[in-house]
Formats: C-alpha cells, sequence, structure tokens
C-alpha cells in the first residue's frame, strides 16, 4: 500500500489517498509508477521506457518534479505499479 502525498498528481491522486501497489508484472505507458529517489518514495506517469531506466511524469505540470528535472529513474529504484484506490473513493485506477 502507498499513501499520496503532495499535489503532483493532481487531478488523478489527492494528498491522503491509499493505493494498492502491484509489485510485479508489466509496466505499460500511462501506469502510475512508485519508485525511490533521494530517500524517498515518489508515484508518477510512465511516459517511456528506455535500456538505462523510465522516464516519469507528474500530472500537474505547474509543481510536479520529475523525469524533466531529475532525469531517467533506474529500473531497480521502480517499486510498483499503483492499480486501485483503496481509499476514500475505491476503484481501480486508469492511466
Amino acid at each position: 500500500m502507498a499513501v499520496v502525498s503532495g499535489l503532483s498528481m493532481i487531478p488523478t491522486l489527492a494528498p491522503g489517498e491509499r493505493l494498492l501497489v502491484r509489485h510485479d508484472g508489466p509496466m505499460v505507458l500511462g501506469d502510475l509508477v512508485i519508485f525511490k529517489r533521494d530517500n524517498q518514495y515518489d508515484i508518477k506517469r510512465l511516459i517511456r521506457i528506455e535500456t538505462d531506466g523510465i522516464f516519469a511524469q507528474g500530472d500537474n505540470d505547474l509543481v510536479s518534479t520529475d523525469s524533466r528535472t531529475y532525469g531517467l529513474i533506474p529500473h531497480d529504484n521502480v517499486i510498483g505499479v499503483a492499480t486501485y484506490r483503496l481509499w476514500p473513493k475505491p476503484g481501480r485506477i486508469k492511466g
């Protein structure tokens, strides 16, 4: 499970929402990917998959710090894909 903080994924996700995370299986463009960066966990939308890592970007361009700033996220840093909103409005997360 992951808990959203920050405003980078608005309007898709809001602070405090709780998400179910799938730790195995393929990633597809548009997935919401959870990864480790600088001793914290981030969630961003998967834009591109490259040999050296993934390019991920927040949905809220005005406040998101993402791959446009820090570059590719190494594949080893990817934790999983958010698949389901557990709270406050349960339901499948669509890309």
